[in-house]
C-alpha cells in the first residue's frame, strides 16, 4: 500500500466545506485564531439565506415580468447630478508656495 492512500485512512479530520477558512494550522493542526480577513470573508462567517429577501426579489421579478414600470428615482437623480455638475465651477488649483525652493 502507498504511503498516499495510508495518510488518507488515517485522516480522520472533517475536511472544511469548500470556501471556509480552515483554522487548524500546522504538524499538530492546533486551532489558530482567525486573521480579520478570514473573519470577514469566510462562507461560514456570511449571514444565510434571508427568506424575506429571497421573496422580495421574487416579487421584483414578477413586476418586471409582468411589464409594471420601475418606480424607483434612478433617472432623475441621475439627471440631477449632471445638470449639478456641469453648472459648478472646477476645483481651484492651489498655487505654487513662493517659499518653496523649486
Amino acid at each position: 500500500m502507498s504511503k498516499r492512500m495510508q495518510e488518507e485512512r488515517h485522516d480522520e479530520a472533517p475536511r472544511p466545506s469548500e470556501g471556509n477558512t480552515i483554522t487548524a494550522q500546522g504538524d499538530k493542526q492546533l486551532p489558530k485564531a482567525r486573521t480579520p480577513n478570514e473573519r470577514d470573508e469566510s462562507a461560514d462567517s456570511q449571514a444565510g439565506a434571508n427568506p424575506q429577501a429571497r421573496r422580495l426579489g421574487e416579487m421584483a421579478h414578477d413586476d418586471v415580468m409582468e411589464g409594471q414600470q420601475d418606480t424607483s428615482k434612478a433617472q432623475e437623480m441621475d439627471a440631477t447630478y449632471h445638470r449639478v455638475q456641469q453648472a459648478s465651477e472646477p476645483a481651484p488649483v492651489e498655487k505654487a508656495n513662493s517659499r518653496q525652493r523649486r
